[in-house]
């Protein structure tokens, strides 16, 4: 998957309460070591590291990978 995110952005859902889905569109720039984030809700972007794409203080991404809520959009 991150070989494919490193070509391309994909777009991910994370499945919120009451079944309501956060969608981001994420690409791997691996020279910078980051992931590209854009936020398609409220159209914001961050740039992570994995440590904080992982760490809740950050992102919702991780604890959401954790607890099996976190879908790639593969077509």
């Amino acid at each position: 998957m991150l070989a494919a995110i490193e070509r391309k952005p994909f777009r991910f859902f994370i499945l919120l309460n009451y079944g309501a889905w956060s969608v981001k569109r994420i690409r791997y720039r691996p020279r910078q070591g980051v992931f590209s984030i854009h936020n398609e809700i409220d159209g914001t972007r961050q740039e992570l590291t994995c440590a904080q794409l992982m760490d809740p203080r950050n992102s919702n991404i991780g604890p959401a990978m954790r607890a099996g809520a976190f879908y790639a959009e593969v077509a």
